[in-house]
């Protein structure tokens, strides 16, 4: 069977109204408390992480489209940042993220946001792939020089 997501690692968990050997069964929490799952989520793993990664944690207990809402909520509350890869991250990891290169960019999930974020970079080296190209590089020489030191 599928991996079973436990909530071990999240500080705001679903409150869990029935469990036994076989089964768990969690209230689906309300607008707010999803954002603090969320936020829990992401701060738990220490990096930005994929809609994939975030909705594979959050199945079962909300849908896709209550997990957007949330997202675009935190976005707006400038609490997440859509990264330039896809993923979302807290507000500061998009400092010294290294972005990872997608098979396939989707849209982004708000996209005035991401043009105020990223426009002036994508624009600069004319395509997302070589702004994420040129992230990755940047950072990595960083951290390669900070590590010498």
């Amino acid at each position: 069977m599928g991996e079973v997501n436990t909530f071990k690692d999240v500080k705001k968990k679903p409150k869990v109204i029935y469990e036994d050997e076989e089964v768990t069964v969690m209230r689906a929490p309300s607008d707010e408390e999803l954002e603090e799952i969320v936020l829990s989520i992401i701060e738990s793993k220490g990096r930005p992480l994929t809609w994939k990664e975030l909705r594979k944690e959050l199945s079962g207990l909300v849908g896709e489209d209550r997990l957007r809402k949330a997202l675009l909520k935190l976005i707006d509350k400038d609490l997440v940042v859509e990264m330039i890869d896809g993923t979302f991250g807290l507000k500061d990891m998009e400092a010294t993220y290294i972005p990872r290169r997608m098979k396939k960019r989707v849209r982004p999930l708000s996209p005035k946001k991401f043009r105020v974020k990223w426009g002036p970079l994508i624009e600069a080296r004319g395509s997302i792939s070589a702004a994420i190209q040129y992230l990755k590089e940047a950072r990595s020489k960083k951290l390669s020089s900070t590590s010498v030191n």
